[in-house]
């Protein structure tokens, strides 16, 4: 069985690496670090409307072209992120999907991440931890006491699956791998309340939440970063969005702390995370 996993994932990755390029939306660009843009998901505990995820990734495109603009690091994939269309219509064989490996290196680094509660995830994250870690280890205070200290340092993914990150850095020339897990986006109206699923985004909300974690992987020996985000409607995120007025509705507002959180997962990834992984453990 292990073998055969083996070889799905090399299949997936060559056919990945030698198929057609469709249209891309990033210039092709060559200044500073190649980043290849992995999965933008969400595996928290509470499921996100679809068009949460895609105003999301909208907003994360627009800061990435910003960061390609100043030099800083190029996008090497064009933006053809997983999630942000049907990888299947590549045509190849559903057993091995191409989509499977890059998922698996996103699960893989935020199983291992020092902040990943298993509460706080969905069933397939819960699922995929425990079976990379063993139902064992969540019951284990000193563990897990041990991971939290590791918060704001590198740390590794599976043996297995570096090799995968090292096939796609050398494939497309890309010296890191970015993955966004957008974990949580909570609305609360005047009158209600509700969680992501809420339909009636057009109100004024009375508060509003978005938590993520982005994870910038170094392509040469699968060191991960692991960054997060938390915005929420307080004087704080007033303060951040002055400028766009407190009558806003939840829609409007929720977009604008997609874009907040966009623009500090570049920075972060960029310094923080950077500087983090080239320092290595």
């Amino acid at each position: 069985m292990a073998f055969i996993r083996f070889f799905s994932i090399f299949l997936a990755l060559t056919f990945m690496f030698t198929s057609s390029t469709l249209a891309k939306p990033f210039d092709k660009k060559t200044e500073g670090i190649g980043i290849f843009v992995g999965e933008v998901a969400c595996y928290g505990e509470h499921e996100l409307q679809p068009q949460f995820l895609d105003t999301f990734k909208e907003q994360l495109a627009v800061a990435l072209q910003n960061g390609e603009n100043k030099g800083t690091f190029h996008v090497v994939n064009g933006g053809e992120w997983l999630g942000s269309g049907d990888t299947s219509s590549s045509g190849f064989m559903d057993i091995v999907r191409v989509d499977t490996v890059i998922k698996d290196i996103h699960m893989d680094a935020v199983a291992y991440g020092p902040s990943f509660q298993k509460e706080a995830a969905n069933v397939k994250m819960i699922h995929y931890a425990e079976k990379a870690l063993g139902e064992d280890y969540f019951w284990d205070d000193e563990k897990l006491a041990a991971r939290k200290q590791m918060i704001g340092k590198p740390y590794r993914i599976s043996p297995k699956l570096t090799e995968a990150a090292k096939t796609i850095g050398r494939e497309y020339g890309a010296d890191y791998l970015l993955f966004c897990n957008l974990v949580d986006a909570d609305i609360e109206l005047k009158n209600s309340i509700f969680n992501a699923s809420v339909s009636n985004i057009s109100e004024r909300p009375k508060k509003i939440k978005v938590e993520s974690f982005f994870y910038l992987i170094d392509a040469k020996n699968g060191l991960v970063y692991e960054g997060y985000n938390l915005s929420d409607k307080t004087g704080q995120i007033l303060n951040l969005l002055g400028q766009y007025g407190k009558a806003m509705n939840a829609e409007n507002l929720l977009t604008c702390m997609f874009e907040v959180q966009s623009k500090r997962i570049v920075e972060d990834m960029y310094n923080a995370g950077k500087k983090v992984l080239e320092k290595g453990i």
